[in-house]
């Protein structure tokens, strides 16, 4: 399954919390933003001294998580309409949500300022849990008796 990730699971998974081991998951496909990626190494200084763990440390864990980071041109085109829905709540975001317009994949995100956005899915951490839960208990391969 694709799926569009937010900069705060990353930052998330960085500081130990639950995001850490679903970002490995097999059955997901990680797309995020070039900018997305610039965001969180932003803040490595910070979350350094929040776990820590030096800011290379963090930086190379970073640079493990198996996602690809979009340039702007492949989602260009959405750009204007991801302005118009999210770009008054948060000028920063206006880039994630023009990648989940243009792919079509659900946001990973624990921002409420995608809320409401009936144009994208958005999944939060825990929905991402339930769904693993559901691989590992159904699985979409197996068969129901």
């Amino acid at each position: 399954m694709k799926l569009v990730v937010d900069a705060n699971i990353f930052i998330s998974a960085l500081i130990g919390g639950k995001a850490a081991e679903l970002l490995f998951n097999p059955n997901f496909e990680l797309l995020t933003t070039e900018r997305t990626t610039w965001e969180v190494k932003k803040y490595l200084p910070e979350l350094a001294a929040y776990t820590e763990k030096s800011p290379s440390d963090l930086l190379l864990l970073f640079e493990l998580i198996p996602v690809r980071a979009c340039q702007s041109k492949e989602y260009e085109t959405s750009l204007s309409t991801a302005q118009l829905l999210v770009g008054d709540r948060d000028p920063f975001d206006v880039d994630i949500l023009a990648l989940t317009l243009k792919t079509g994949a659900p946001l990973w995100s624990n921002d409420s300022d995608f809320e409401g956005i009936e144009e994208i899915t958005l999944l939060k951490t825990k929905d991402i849990i339930d769904l693993v839960r559901f691989f590992k208990a159904d699985g979409p391969n197996k068969q129901r008796k």
